[in-house]
């Protein structure tokens, strides 16, 4: 009780917000907090074993799993939570489009959340190479192939950038440093814009106000929905751990999210890596640039609706051709 009176924790929290955000949807955002959050702490706990020179990593993972206390619990927990992230943040950068929820004066706290997108992605990526399994390997093959071909611009991504140290050790002070610092101070500008321009309503929905004391506490109870989730997979689907990788060999393919740039690598080779994933994010950039109309009703925004999703569903077309058609050859 002293310190909520010292903090003003009660107080704070105490502000107005309309009823229509009590809804499920607009957990979303607050669930993939919490999701990152767990990342951070199980990530710290697997970072204390981890080997990032590309001679011990792969077992430095085997040892995470057989011999650390909870390791191989921990690090499923680490990767479920990354799928699902993946998919709540979707959902809620989603759900913001539907309800226009980027137009004027919330460009900013569009672009900023698109951002964390970005980041987000990247950072399952580098995790996805750090266990240097075959998978991981050819994850990073791919990725130095893409760094290579954007020629000047992605000279930094390349191992000849800096010689003396690996691209794995690099792309592990991505995944644990540099990429999180990032995401955070970008989470800090969404918080601060969506809390300074209060929560996007359409007309009539401003009736039935609630405070953010009552959300925070459907959003715990949302909150622990989602870690009994990630619990429950973590136990009956430990994450596995591939073989060791080996030199030019491709025979993987990579996880759900990227497929749509697997199958644009089978037509048009390493190109589709400089040229695709660029283009593709950037369409994300577009809705507050194209999107003048007066209203943000869904019904007064057909245009830029179906043009968003058209987008969405050429993405899961790929992913699905992708996830059905014969692994390929790209780097050779």
């Amino acid at each position: 009780m002293e310190l909520r009176k010292r903090f003003a924790v009660r107080e704070g929290m105490e502000y107005e917000i309309p009823g229509v955000a009590d809804r499920l949807p607009y957990f979303l955002g607050s669930i993939t907090l919490l999701g990152i959050i767990v990342q951070i702490l199980t990530g710290i706990y697997l970072a204390q074993f981890y080997n990032s020179d590309p001679a011990s990593a792969h077992q430095s993972v085997l040892y995470i799993i057989t011999r650390v206390p909870l390791g191989d619990f921990i690090r499923s927990i680490h990767r479920w939570c990354a799928d699902l992230i993946l998919i709540t943040v979707t959902l809620h950068l989603l759900w913001v489009f539907w309800r226009g929820s980027y137009r004027k004066p919330r460009e900013f706290t569009w672009w900023a959340g698109v951002l964390m997108l970005g980041m987000i992605f990247l950072l399952y990526f580098t995790g996805t190479v750090l266990p240097y399994d075959q998978a991981g390997h050819e994850a990073m093959a791919h990725y130095i192939a893409g760094a290579r071909g954007a020629g000047f611009f992605g000279a930094i991504f390349t191992p000849e950038f800096t010689p003396s140290v690996e691209i794995i050790s690099r792309l592990y002070a991505l995944h644990i440093s540099i990429l999180p610092v990032l995401l955070f101070a970008l989470l800090g500008v969404h918080l601060y814009l969506i809390r300074f321009l209060d929560i996007h309503t359409h007309p009539g929905e401003e009736e039935g106000g609630s405070t953010f004391l009552k959300h925070f506490r459907r959003m715990l109870a949302h909150g622990f929905l989602f870690l009994a989730v990630v619990g429950l997979l973590s136990l009956v689907w430990p994450t596995d751990l591939g073989h060791p990788a080996v030199e030019g060999v491709e025979v993987t393919k990579p996880p759900f999210f990227f497929l749509w740039i697997y199958a644009l690598e089978n037509w048009f080779g390493t190109k589709a890596l400089v040229f695709g994933p660029p283009l593709i994010y950037l369409l994300f950039f577009l809705p507050p640039l194209l999107d003048r109309k007066q209203s943000t009703l869904p019904r007064d925004r057909k245009g830029i609706l179906a043009f968003g999703f058209a987008i969405i569903l050429l993405l899961l077309v790929l992913a699905t051709y992708a996830w059905f058609a014969p692994a390929q050859q790209h780097l050779m």
